[in-house]
């Protein structure tokens, strides 16, 4: 895949998943259309960023892209940013819980269609894949609790 089309491919989908968080924002939050727009604009051109300086580096450096992206927002809204006070601004007008509905829908689409497949595994593979959602979810809120204990939020 060329540079060109790997561009426009993740331009694609951040045009896609910018239009979701904006209707999330609307629907689930009361958030107007410019200020949903705006924030959830900033996101999307952070990922974006943060995609195709993966792809750049991808030949030097072999890192996720996420490592790329979340260093991009960390470093735009770091104290000594010079644009920190819009980053923040424009952040905080999108919701980060509002494409969750969109994600669950893409999610429970992705299962069932592979749903025969996992069926046929096997019905030891269900018992572990319950016992993996469930240890992922009790840690995570333990990891949590500990985290706001030790820094006396809770």
């Amino acid at each position: 895949m060329t540079f060109k089309e790997f561009f426009v491919n993740r331009l694609g989908l951040m045009l896609l998943a910018w239009v979701m968080v904006i209707i999330g924002n609307m629907v689930g939050y009361g958030v107007s259309f410019g200020q949903a727009a705006a924030g959830s604009a900033l996101l999307c051109a952070i990922g974006l960023f943060g995609l195709l300086l993966n792809k750049f580096l991808s030949r030097w450096v072999k890192l996720p892209s996420m490592i790329f992206v979340a260093l991009t927002g960390l470093l735009l809204a770091c104290p000594i940013s010079p644009v920190r006070d819009t980053v923040m601004t424009l952040a905080n007008y999108s919701s980060f819980m509002a494409p969750t509905a969109a994600l669950g829908a893409y999610a429970g689409i992705a299962i069932g269609k592979d749903f025969k497949d996992f069926t046929k595994a096997g019905w030891k593979y269900i018992i572990i894949t319950i016992f993996v959602i469930a240890g992922t979810f009790f840690f995570s809120a333990l990891v949590a609790h500990l985290v706001l204990a030790a820094t006396g939020q809770i």
